[in-house]
């Protein structure tokens, strides 16, 4: 298992070399969709990194401070790769996810976790739960079926 800071490291550079950079909220949805693409998969968590429901849908935060910086623009950083540290079997399953959602809008992604049903319209609409944690069980359930 990684961190999510770990996971958003290998996104942003990933997204970089495919000439399709990310911002912070993109970085976010990004690392919603590949949890749930590595857990369908694998059968296990890809990190262990709460993630909690905000206005724009999923985030987690430690990887949200590290790049809030940025605003609404690019992250424009480059990781080395013994930087990151994940294994090669794990970046070919993060690679075909990203493959799916690289080329959404991030209004299109934030529009697909807004969703009536999805977790995070579960906590933050039906159970008023602003910037609440959204359980891994519940992702589990509704996502990875």
């Amino acid at each position: 298992m990684y961190s999510a800071k770990q996971v958003a490291q290998y996104i942003i550079n990933k997204c970089s070399i495919e000439k399709r950079p990310v911002s912070n909220l993109k970085l976010q949805k990004l690392l919603y969709f590949v949890w749930i693409e590595y857990r369908k998969r694998t059968g296990k968590n890809l990190f262990d990194d709460k993630i909690y429901a905000w206005q724009f849908g999923p985030v987690v935060p430690e990887v949200y401070y590290d790049y809030c910086a940025y605003g609404g623009m690019d992250i424009d950083r480059r990781y080395e790769d013994d930087e990151i540290e994940i294994r090669a079997e794990d970046k070919a399953i993060l690679d075909a996810s990203l493959a799916g959602y690289l080329n959404c809008s991030v209004s299109r992604l934030v529009n697909m976790t807004h969703e009536q049903g999805k977790p995070w319209y579960k906590v933050y609409v039906e159970q008023e739960g602003v910037k609440q944690e959204i359980p891994f069980s519940l992702i589990e359930q509704m996502e990875c079926q």
